[in-house]
């Protein structure tokens, strides 16, 4: 499997993320209640962020599965290739 692929897929996912975590938070602008973490420093900053951070995440996470399902199934195809040539020819 083609490690680097997998990762460059999580991150450009991931950067998708982060525009629709942002653009959540600006749309449920009124009603938005930020996470309350216990350091004091992180509750002070933007609620944005933890949004920004949380689609970062879960991009990342759909990015490298959806990578992951490519490769194993083009593996897969190969491996049938494979078979199909070495007992039918």
């Amino acid at each position: 499997m083609n490690i680097k692929l997998i990762v460059f897929s999580g991150f450009v996912t991931a950067s998708l993320g982060i525009v629709l975590g942002l653009a959540t938070a600006e749309m449920s602008r009124g009603e938005l209640k930020p996470i309350q973490l216990t350091n004091s420093q992180l509750t002070q900053n933007s609620p944005y962020k933890h949004y920004g951070l949380i689609g970062a995440t879960i991009g990342f996470i759909v990015g490298m599965s959806q990578e992951c399902v490519r490769e194993l199934k083009y593996i897969k195809e190969q491996e049938r290739q494979d078979f199909y040539q070495n007992n039918y020819n």
